[in-house]
């Protein structure tokens, strides 16, 4: 005789353990079951809607593809498609209409990233895309996509467990869109619970004695010589100032308010914000070669700001003779000046610009006295070690 059918969460050890006749209902998915009849574990939904009972087959157990994890997921497709009335003929025209990943991904690429998000995030995306999410998943239909799926593709890029991790992101985002356009059932997103790599967290600060020694070639006559004033000079302002480098290098003069000693920027990595400049970088943006671009550094191109310091950086810290050291090393340098002056954590993000503010009219408070002394101090240590003279040349590649 058949036991009475009990509810536990079903895995594969609930399966094995399974008597002939036996039933088990699923906690985590409500309708979802599995019964052995047989040698055979057959998973399946029961649900009452609408005032009737409903009950389909999903498969058996260890057949194909089907895993606890696979049905379940299925599971929640059929239930969803029970409660939205669909027949199952319905439901086999849908699920020839069902996107692949790799459709989908252009779809949310088009009609999302493209409209709602920054050029570079979306390059990023579709870099991301092409080389890590897109091989393993792209031919996988998207309401089958389940946490094995996304596992599998998170582990093959555990060598890189920065790049892995924003690939889990990406995906993850991805889906929540599939979710949104009925794609697949809300809540079911399988990145969800998956645990992220470690990621080591680098933080590099210059000492003072390195700081002299990065002003030394800053202002060496045979780097000027070989390199744009105006990229070593926006390597300046970013230690100065604590900077992100695409702010510096796309600054236009109409975001300098040298009266209230204020950078205005219109758009930057976290929208519009204002960052308050101490005296030196106030003297160092005055004292610029002024051409008629609108860039405070411009490019070969005057019409144009400068792309990138990337040869200009090389040049600078071998002359320096700093190792391991990086551009974003300079931001993180400002701020472990400006806490050794005394600023508060508010204060710092105060100065690194991480405000929100909705309008240019609200940065009036960025100019309080605490946060311009600090400004003041952090930029005045820095610019001493430096002992900077950018020394001017007519060349203009970075």
């Amino acid at each position: 005789m058949a036991k009475a059918f009990r509810r536990t969460k079903i895995t594969a050890t609930v399966i094995d353990s399974l008597s002939a006749g036996e039933t088990v209902m699923d906690t985590d998915e409500p309708g979802f079951g599995v019964r052995r009849q047989g040698a055979a574990r057959i998973f399946f939904v029961r649900k009452h809607a609408a005032g009737r009972r409903h009950f389909q087959t999903i498969g058996e157990y260890g057949t194909g593809d089907l895993t606890v994890t696979t049905a379940r997921d299925k599971a929640k497709r059929l239930v969803v498609a029970i409660r939205d009335g669909l027949s199952p003929a319905e439901r086999r025209a849908r699920d020839r209409t069902m996107p692949t990943v790799a459709e989908l991904a252009e779809e949310w690429l088009t009609f999302h990233v493209d409209v709602m998000l920054k050029p570079a995030t979306a390059r990023l995306y579709r870099s991301t895309l092409k080389s890590t999410i897109l091989p393993p998943l792209g031919r996988v239909r998207v309401d089958q996509i389940t946490d094995d799926h996304v596992a599998r593709m998170h582990n093959a890029a555990r060598d890189t467990p920065y790049a892995a991790n924003r690939a889990l992101a990406i995906v993850s985002k991805m889906l929540g869109y599939a979710e949104r356009k009925g794609y697949r059932p809300r809540g079911s997103n399988p990145v969800r619970g998956l645990e992220r790599y470690r990621e080591s967290k680098r933080e590099r600060f210059l000492s003072r004695e390195e700081l002299q020694r990065l002003g030394m070639a800053l202002s060496d006559p045979g780097i000027a010589a070989r390199h744009s004033p105006f990229a070593l000079a926006a390597i300046a302002l970013l230690v100065l100032t604590g900077m992100r480098l695409n702010e510096a290098l796309k600054l236009r003069w109409t975001e300098v308010d040298f009266e209230r000693g204020l950078l205005l920027l219109a758009d930057s990595k976290t929208g519009a914000k204002g960052i308050v400049l101490g005296e030196p970088a106030l003297r160092l943006l005055a004292g610029l070669p002024r051409t008629e671009s609108r860039w405070a550094f411009p490019g070969a191109q005057a019409n144009k700001p400068l792309y990138d310091v990337k040869k200009t950086w090389a040049s600078v810290t071998a002359a320096a003779k700093l190792e391991d050291v990086r551009i974003h090393d300079l931001r993180h340098t400002f701020a472990s000046v400006s806490a050794g002056k005394g600023a508060t954590l508010h204060m710092i993000g105060r100065l690194l610009g991480h405000s929100h503010p909705a309008t240019t009219a609200r940065y009036a408070h960025l100019v309080d006295d605490p946060v311009r002394e600090i400004a003041d101090r952090s930029s005045a240590s820095i610019a001493d070690a430096l002992a900077i003279t950018i020394v001017p040349s007519n060349r203009a590649a970075g």
